[in-house]
């Protein structure tokens, strides 16, 4: 059983980083980080709001077991415990935990060389310049260097709120409005799909686990193919000024 830390113990720890721990097969699946306090066992609590996560807890308590919470490192300041969290969720890869977000500094995070390539020494566009139309996936939080190709994509096309019937829907040409994605980390295109047909939210075959959300909020997600050799790949999008285009709150957006 996971007892909270005492007083004494709260006043010792300072800022730390925490694992919760599945004991049938001893693999972290969260990784998070607290500060004089008993963060790491809130997600304990039967009313956690992060579904993966409270699903998984679900299926070791019926296995008749407890997560173990452990934790990595105490005795931080709060800025290395930011970089120590997001360390080690790059390391272990966010597609292996129940993390929604890989932490802070992802601009500084874990990347193929050939990515930061890409990402620093991009060229920029003028989206002002491009006549077709896109949409745009801003991945910043959930792309990462140690998915495979496939997990990048599930990444990308899933499950996005509140998708316009508009955009989801194909015109008397038979055609999408938005025929392509491109998925932008720190404004820069590290993938491109055509965008075949959209779909509610876990109606496709995955790597992700979907669990039902909010129905008043329903998601979406797409098939699509890859475009390996699209013209806009490795480019930094910008605004007329030549800003870098901003991410939007609900994680994607539209050009024309």
């Amino acid at each position: 059983m996971n007892k909270p830390f005492s007083q004494s113990s709260k006043e010792q720890i300072e800022a730390y980083v925490y694992a919760l721990v599945d004991p049938r097969n001893r693999r972290i699946f969260y990784i998070g980080k607290g500060r004089a306090n008993n963060r790491a066992f809130s997600h304990l609590a039967p009313s956690g709001s992060d579904r993966r996560k409270q699903q998984l807890i679900k299926e070791i308590r019926e296995a008749g077991l407890e997560p173990r919470v452990e934790i990595l490192r105490h005795g931080l300041s709060v800025p290395v415990a930011h970089e120590v969290e997001a360390s080690l969720i790059d390391a272990i890869g966010i597609e292996n935990l129940t993390n929604e977000v890989r932490g802070h500094g992802t601009a500084r995070g874990r990347v193929s060389a050939t990515d930061f390539e890409r990402v620093h020494g991009a060229q920029p566009v003028a989206i002002t310049e491009l006549r077709e139309r896109y949409m745009l996936f801003f991945v910043n939080q959930s792309f990462s260097a140690s998915a495979s190709e496939v997990e990048i994509y599930d990444s990308v096309r899933q499950f996005w709120h509140n998708v316009a019937e508009r955009t989801r829907t194909p015109g008397p040409d038979g055609a999408l409005p938005y025929p392509t994605a491109l998925a932008l980390v720190e404004s820069v295109v590290v993938r491109a799909y055509t965008i075949l047909q959209w779909y509610r939210a876990g109606a496709t075959m995955s790597t992700r686990r979907y669990v039902d959300g909010d129905a008043a909020r329903p998601k979406y997600e797409f098939i699509g193919q890859l475009l390996p050799e699209h013209e806009l790949l490795g480019k930094q999008l910008v605004d007329a000024g030549g800003e870098k285009i901003r991410h939007s709150q609900k994680g994607y957006g539209y050009i024309n």
